[in-house]
């Protein structure tokens, strides 16, 4: 369970790094992943939901936090097929811990943003019910010329 577990954290990472432009990915940059089961309400779609996320939940987070850009995701293949995930992307330690203090510790500018981003909260309820997991991890050198490497491969003549 544990393998399959990170096995698909590197999977979503994989994903989430290729989108986001090897200028972006500095040292010290944090990466968090949400994930989890989504249970729809009765009548609600998974369809419904995803565009809900894309649409309005989504955009509220990242107008409310500056600083943070986040990507949805959906699991499409194996023990976590129907799971909704958001990749979150943090430039530095100093843009998360800004209104996170500690797991699940909202500092001052993170309670603040939060009562902002309440009301779409309150209307994903309308939709199902998610429950997530999570890790942030700090981006490294060693990452960030893999990433790189690849890129000039697949792309050559571009410039990372």
């Amino acid at each position: 369970m544990k393998t399959k577990t990170f096995l698909f954290i590197c999977l979503l990472m994989g994903i989430g790094l290729t989108t986001l432009s090897s200028q972006t990915l500095q040292k010290g940059a944090v990466l968090g992943f949400h994930y989890g089961v989504f249970t729809p309400n009765p009548d609600v779609t998974m369809n419904q939901c995803m565009t809900f996320l894309k649409d309005k939940y989504v955009p509220e987070w990242e107008k409310n936090f500056p600083g943070i850009k986040a990507f949805l995701l959906k699991g499409i293949r194996g023990e976590c097929a129907d799971c909704i995930s958001f990749l979150i992307f943090f430039p530095s330690d100093d843009v998360r811990n800004k209104y996170w203090n500690e797991e699940d510790v909202y500092t001052e500018s993170g309670k603040a943003a939060l009562e902002k981003v309440r009301p779409v909260i309150e209307e994903m309820a309308k939709f199902g019910k998610i429950d997530t997991k999570y890790t942030d991890w700090g981006i490294q050198q060693y990452l960030i010329n893999e990433i790189r490497k690849s890129l000039r491969r697949s792309h050559p003549g571009v410039i990372y």
